[in-house]
């Protein structure tokens, strides 16, 4: 087939992948509870929900800083421009699918006056599916609790919240565009500046800058490419509750080095990034002295990977086809259309 044919096709794949960004994921995950993300966690605090959104923060985090390059070879005279759409997905592990989390806490927040423990200070346990846990079957929510000990008796229990989606992935796409070809720069930017909706998770916005260098252009003999470069990214969610708010960053510095072979480019790569998520939402507070009145949370989250160890491969066919691996506290995957350099 020619390079000719392959441009003329490229729509076509393009809306192949974009099909199978979005369908793939949905066909791995079945549906937990007829809330989203807002709505669910304004019914548990602060404790209960950073367990609970763990795997999310991290998730998103670690799929932010995927897929940033498909080739460490940037042009070193002229200016190209290229377009591309890439689709990532984090892999969960069985135990991002649960939750334990305790914590030392005033017993008089969660009791009466004259009851046992009123007073003194005892163990908050909260546990149950995450986010991505299991759902039940037949309508048959699986949800949470959180339990207060007083010198290891049970004093006080509360329901939790079910799942929200069962998924094996978290996944996220990203459409973006490159400028590269003077003084060795590549500046790239990626996402969505508009809203969309992503079913049970709420409306999400993505938006992300980086700018990558040649070491080539110092070193011209080098018998590989290589390049060094930085990217930050923000997301945003938001939910029908217009309270709960979900904010996330992420930011990669990395090195790339490729090497290609005809129609066939191998790359790899390591990088050092971090991730956080600001959470703010009124919670309607049920304990015993507070009960009925609504409380202003807002804290933020850590992702849990901080380096990671690239391997990827793209195929030039006219439009390339990438593909690559991720691997940290979290495998990751990527992949993705690039037409242009």
């Amino acid at each position: 087939m020619t390079t000719k044919t392959w441009m003329k096709g490229w729509p076509l794949i393009a809306a192949a992948l974009l099909f199978a960004a979005w369908t793939l994921p949905a066909m791995a995950q079945d549906e937990g509870s007829d809330e989203d993300l807002g709505e669910l966690i304004s019914e548990v605090g602060q404790i209960y929900a950073e367990g609970y959104l763990a795997p999310l923060v991290s998730g998103f985090g670690i799929n932010q800083n995927a897929g940033l390059y498909h080739t460490a070879a940037i042009p070193l005279t002229g200016l190209k421009i290229s377009f591309g759409l890439k689709v990532m997905a984090s892999k969960l592990d069985d135990e991002d699918k649960t939750f334990r989390v305790t914590r030392r806490v005033d017993l008089s927040d969660y009791l009466d006056p004259g009851d046992p423990g009123y007073g003194d200070e005892g163990l908050l346990v909260a546990e149950g599916p995450t986010v991505f846990g299991e759902v039940g079957e037949d309508g048959n929510e699986i949800k949470g609790s959180m339990t207060a000990y007083w010198h290891g008796l049970p004093v006080y229990t509360a329901e939790g919240i079910p799942a929200l989606v069962a998924s094996d992935y978290v996944p996220l796409v990203a459409p973006e565009i490159s400028l590269g070809g003077i003084a060795g720069l590549r500046a790239t930017m990626r996402g969505v500046p508009m809203e969309f909706d992503i079913g049970e998770v709420g409306k999400l916005k993505y938006v992300g800058f980086g700018l990558a260098y040649s070491v080539n252009n110092l070193a011209p003999t080098l018998p590989v490419d290589v390049m060094v470069g930085i990217f930050s990214q923000s997301l945003d969610i938001s939910s029908t509750a217009e309270e709960a708010t979900f904010s996330a960053s992420a930011k990669s510095y990395y090195l790339g080095v490729s090497k290609a072979f005809s129609m066939l480019t191998v790359y790899g790569g390591v990088a050092k990034e971090e991730s956080s998520m600001d959470i703010a939402y009124v919670y309607d507070n049920g304990t015993p002295n507070n009960a009925g009145d609504d409380e202003d949370i807002a804290f933020t989250l850590d992702g849990i990977q901080d380096k990671r160890t690239t391997l990827g491969a793209t195929l030039n066919l006219g439009v390339k086809i990438n593909a690559e691996m991720s691997m940290g506290n979290m495998t990751s995957y990527a992949g993705g259309l690039i037409f242009g350099f």
